[in-house]
């Protein structure tokens, strides 16, 4: 993975970005993400920083059913976070308190506890009751 001199922030343990446009996403503890749902309806959702810790926030008015599939994007660029060819994952960029740029993989299922910490090409950490083993030569063609 490219160095990607990002910013090092004092207050947060976890900083994300976005791997499109390397924008940080991360405000007070929380990703920020804009997610859209498969009728089309989309909203913003702010996820816990710390690997492992699913609470999230989202309007009340914002509905959503347990493992639907949800599209994710990054709110500044507005690019697909999806990690393909793997169609159930998304793709974010994570500096750590170490300053070791990592990239992070999660599940785009609502609901679904599965999440993947990957350093130079392999899983250094996996979190969540529904995370597995994958086969990370697929996941090395994350796009």
């Amino acid at each position: 993975m490219q160095n990607l001199n990002l910013i090092n922030s004092t207050k947060m343990k976890y900083d994300y970005f976005c791997p499109t446009c390397l924008s940080p996403i991360t405000v007070n503890n929380n990703i920020v993400l804009t997610i859209q749902r498969q009728s089309g309806e989309s909203g913003i959702i702010f996820l816990d920083t710390t690997p492992g810790n699913y609470s999230k926030i989202k309007h009340s008015s914002f509905k959503t059913d347990k493992n639907e599939l949800m599209k994710i994007f990054c709110p500044v660029c507005h690019k697909d976070l999806l990690c393909l060819p793997d169609k159930n994952l998304a793709r974010l960029y994570m500096k750590d308190s170490d300053g070791d740029n990592l990239t992070v993989l999660f599940s785009v299922k609502y609901g679904e506890e599965s999440t993947y910490i990957v350093k130079d090409k392999e899983i250094q950490s996996k979190y969540g009751k529904d995370s597995e083993d994958v086969d990370f030569e697929s996941l090395s063609l994350c796009k």
